[in-house]
């Protein structure tokens, strides 16, 4: 069994994450779709869909699709049928050209836009979007702090956040089941579908690092958001956090 403290500990201190991440991330991308779909048994899916439910997608909407990857969100987002517009944003090449290539072969109506950017940077100017959406992605920043910031500046006021992000499951027994699944079955089976088996150890090891819940929430708010708000999934395998961008005495008026 692979050492649970082994890739963080030792190959990614924290000046060093991004870089290492990015280059994981740029390893996987062209199957990491087919990774996600095998090694959730297909639950992403349904995680997904229940994390859509808190996304308000109205007509002429700006979305973005941050650490957006392949730009699965996206997609779904474009194929509602509803008329705006979808950004995925995200800092690996790989991820993005993988997105593209899968929207090129079903296009959507709508159109999706595709930037390779830090989401503790983001280039993009104050209020450009309606709502942002974040899956997977949040624990693998430098700075969370920063890049919630960062997606404060971006929304407009009273615009949402939803993030969806694994955390640990609630019951001792599918904890058990899932720190052996995570350890000893997940990085082989990520080396059969990718032919790396390193990005999956970080998974499984920055998942464990990660704040609980409630901390995350804590976090959120402390970024400026209000209404935080978060819903575990399949007894805590993942988490949906919702969050608004509190608006303005003007705005309001």
């Amino acid at each position: 069994m692979v050492n649970p403290h082994h890739i963080l500990a030792k190959k990614t201190p924290a000046a060093d994450k991004k870089k290492v991440v990015v280059q994981y991330f740029d390893a996987i991308g062209p199957r990491y779709d087919l990774a996600d779909t095998f090694m959730s048994f297909g639950l992403h899916f349904f995680w997904r869909r229940a994390a859509l439910k808190y996304l308000p997608i109205k007509t002429g909407y700006r979305i973005l699709d941050l650490c957006g990857g392949a730009g699965e969100f996206a997609r779904r987002i474009a194929g509602t049928g509803t008329r705006g517009m979808s950004v995925v944003c995200d800092l690996s090449r790989s991820m993005l050209a993988a997105g593209k290539s899968n929207s090129a072969e079903k296009p959507c109506e709508n159109p999706i836009q595709w930037v390779q950017s830090d989401a503790e940077q983001l280039g993009f100017a104050e209020k450009s979007f309606d709502a942002v959406i974040v899956g997977y992605g949040i624990r693998n920043l430098s700075d969370v702090t920063l890049g919630l910031r960062e997606i404060h500046r971006v929304l407009i006021p009273g615009g949402k956040l939803v993030i969806m992000e694994f955390s640990i499951p609630r019951s001792r027994w599918i904890r058990i089941l899932y720190h052996w699944y995570s350890f000893g079955v997940m990085p082989g089976f990520g080396r059969l579908i990718t032919g790396e088996d390193a990005p999956f150890i970080y998974l499984a090891e920055s998942i464990r690092k990660f704040p609980s819940p409630k901390k995350v929430q804590e976090v959120i708010a402390s970024a400026g958001f209000i209404r935080v708000t978060c819903q575990p999934l399949s007894n805590g395998l993942v988490t949906v956090y919702s969050a608004i961008k509190q608006e303005t005495a003007r705005t309001k008026k």
